[in-house]
């Protein structure tokens, strides 16, 4: 039997390191998001707590300076959280992005594997071919000689 030779072998094994280079892509991306989330949550964290101190010390007899200071400093994590979550937006977007070329490079393997596999099917009906005919010309051959 012959050896099969797919005739885009080349091609395909570039689809194959196209398509893992993206998974990588998407994993670090993955993890930048999960990162950036978590960064979000902890300003988040961080702000009920001013919130809570703002409250506690509003209910004492405080000096003004001491509330002003509080709420600037409110403002100034809002402002920071506000950055943050334009940070989570574009991870998000980026993560979306990279899922979406992922995908279409797994398309696009697909197509080249699915094309080997028609062609090894028809690699094996030709060598089935062969055999039959060397078969028959065996067998007529012997016919010939008795």
């Amino acid at each position: 039997m012959e050896k099969f030779i797919f005739r885009f072998d080349t091609i395909l094994n570039t689809k194959e390191k196209i398509e893992e280079d993206r998974k990588n892509k998407l994993g670090i991306s993955m993890k930048k998001l999960v990162t950036e989330q978590e960064h979000l949550q902890r300003l988040f964290q961080r702000k009920n707590d001013m919130i809570i101190q703002w409250q506690e010390k509003s209910n004492k007899i405080v000096k003004i300076s001491e509330l002003r200071s509080i709420s600037n400093n409110l403002d100034i994590m809002q402002n920071i959280i506000d950055k943050q979550l334009n940070v989570v937006e574009q991870s998000e977007f980026e993560t979306e992005n990279r899922r979406k070329q992922l995908l279409e490079a797994s398309k696009q393997k697909k197509v080249f594997e699915k094309l080997k596999e028609k062609d090894y099917e028809e690699h094996k009906y030709n060598q089935l071919k062969k055999e039959d005919a060397l078969t028959d010309e065996i067998v007529s051959y012997k016919a010939v000689c008795r």
